[in-house]
């Protein structure tokens, strides 16, 4: 368990999900420091004001009077890394980042939450965590996207809900073990580490056996959707499980009824009460239906959640508008699978309305993932006029995995199957040229990636505005 005192040593802080568990180790009074290759990052500034010191690069000299050294789980697969290597011959403790978030998640009187799935768990995570902070209950939250409001990943809360974005991926999730877990859907992905679905299936059903329980959900609490293939089979092996299991969207126990979509979002009723928000998409419903649930079950106040939901504005790059002027819209997601492209588009599509010009401009990532989901991702651009992909971002593909697909290989396979008109154009900056070079006024771009497609948002953004100028 995290001590007060303890000085921690993060290898690898720069990260999203390591410089808000930073944070928080602060927070409980640890004493933190790191380093990183690279920094600066999107995610360090918190750092900065926070007063956490991090190093640029890996030294054995970082290691003098620590206690114990936190990774990122891909820094295992680095052989020869010289500061995890002098930790190691040190015989220092050596845990991932998600490990001591656990540890801080299963301090006594915190009740402990998390939101997992293959997608939407960074909304579902950041729209609950906001939920609870409208109903008074104070609770600490980490998310794996920027949160504006907060200024940061996280935020410290003195109340009892201790909320994490669980990610399936390294097995990372099985580190916590929540009281009440809400599952958005299970999909085969990450084939770099998940051999195929059956691997994933078995991942999320360690996941939801090693949960917790508080006596405020009466144990455990599963609140899963029941419109989802993967989470239909999860349930079937949940058989024997001691926990209550609530199922929600479509053929659920409860659904959200009446639904409106507009460009300026989308109203819907839930519990017989009627809500608001400025999310768009079916997808977006049902995190809002999840996240409402499991708020209801920890008794917070119907009105509360209905202005807390309305005053959502969404999490960083989670469709979040970058630049809305007089000729062209300009959005940015994270969306990098076949199902995640196909509901932002759909969301896209709702907001700048049919008679618009709809391009969708996206960075794969990884070339594993571009080939095992071909298919998938050949028929998930429907919704867009033009369609533009920039360079494959590896990632943690092997040189073989690189040499399996391209760019060009998934544009003209999206042509063929949907008629869709699209190009493969380079790297990030070719892309941003290009797209800059052909939009027409009155379009609407949306930028999707994992990788570093957000500064062609940003770069079409500053050409925007420059030409503007």
């Amino acid at each position: 368990m995290v001590e007060r005192g303890e000085r921690i040593h993060i290898i690898g802080i720069a990260g999203s999900g390591a410089a808000g568990t930073a944070l928080l180790l602060q927070r409980a009074g640890a004493l933190v420091d790191g380093c990183d290759s690279d920094p600066p990052s999107p995610y360090t500034p918190p750092l900065d004001a926070a007063g956490i010191t991090y190093a640029t690069g890996h030294d054995a000299a970082h290691l003098e009077g620590v206690s114990r050294v936190a990774i990122s789980p891909a820094i295992r697969a680095v052989t020869d890394h010289p500061e995890l290597a002098a930790a190691r011959s040190r015989g220092l403790s050596i845990v991932t980042w998600q490990e001591l978030l656990g540890e801080l998640m299963s301090a006594p009187g915190r009740i402990g939450l998390g939101v997992s799935g293959t997608h939407g768990k960074s909304t579902t995570t950041a729209l609950f965590g906001h939920l609870l902070i409208a109903a008074g209950l104070d609770p600490t939250v980490e998310v794996g996207a920027h949160i504006e409001p907060w200024g940061a990943s996280v935020r410290a809360g003195a109340g009892a809900p201790f909320l994490v974005e669980a990610d399936e991926f390294g097995d990372n999730f099985l580190n916590y073990h929540p009281a009440g877990a809400i599952i958005t859907n299970v999909e085969m992905d990450h084939p770099d580490f998940f051999a195929d679905a059956s691997a994933v299936m078995d991942s999320f059903e360690r996941f939801v056996r090693g949960m917790g329980s508080h006596p405020a959900l009466n144990g455990r609490l599963l609140v899963i959707t029941a419109d989802d293939p993967g989470a239909n089979e999860l349930v079937k092996r949940l058989g024997d499980w001691d926990g209550r299991i609530l199922r929600y969207g479509p053929g659920g126990e409860m659904m959200a009824t009446a639904i409106l979509r507009g460009r300026k979002g989308t109203a819907f009723t839930l519990f017989d009460h009627r809500f608001e928000m400025s999310l768009a998409g079916q997808h977006n419903v049902l995190n809002a239906t999840a996240a409402l649930i499991m708020a209801r079950m920890l008794g917070a106040d119907l009105d509360l959640l209905a202005d807390g939901l309305r005053s959502f504005v969404g999490a960083g790059r989670r469709m979040e508008l970058i630049a809305d002027t007089a000729t062209v819209t300009i959005y940015d997601d994270y969306g990098h699978h076949p199902t995640e492209v196909r509901a932002a588009l759909s969301a896209a599509r709702q907001m700048v309305g049919a008679d618009r010009r709809l391009w969708a401009v996206f960075e794969p990532h990884m070339y594993s993932r571009t080939l095992l989901l071909m298919d998938a991702f050949s028929t998930a651009f429907t919704d867009a006029n033009e369609v533009v992909i920039a360079d494959i971002f590896a990632s943690r593909d092997t040189p073989e995995a690189m040499a399996s697909t391209s760019a060009e290989h998934l544009a003209d396979a999206i042509e063929r199957a949907s008629g869709v008109p699209s190009i493969a154009t380079g790297d990030v900056e070719t892309t941003t040229e290009y797209v800059a070079d052909h939009l027409g006024s009155g379009d609407a771009v949306l930028v999707m990636g994992a990788g570093k497609s957000y500064r062609i948002a940003r770069g079409l953004a500053e050409r925007l505005v420059g030409s503007a100028s």
